[in-house]
């Protein structure tokens, strides 16, 4: 028989995960239009954006945080692309 409580604490750790992941993302997205809206050039708010995808992707350890972190950057950069 399966252990439930070691199911819903995985399912709680992933779902908290997520939501900080979105978390940032939507802040990471508030902060580029602040600065976009302040005179930053767009092309250097969409190259820190690289380098925080460049950092992630060398220093988180999880697969699973790190590929959610690079479709949340993806998103933010869009976003800013268009902006």
């Amino acid at each position: 028989m399966r252990d439930v409580s070691s199911a819903n604490d995985a399912d709680d750790d992933a779902a908290f995960a997520e939501g900080a992941i979105t978390l940032w993302g939507n802040l990471l997205t508030l902060i580029g239009l602040q600065l976009l809206e302040s005179g930053t050039a767009r092309e250097d708010v969409l190259e820190m954006l690289t380098m925080l995808h460049e950092t992630n992707q060398e220093t988180l350890r999880s697969p699973r945080a790190r590929a959610s972190a690079s479709r949340h950057l993806m998103s933010v950069y869009r976003a800013l692309a268009e902006a």
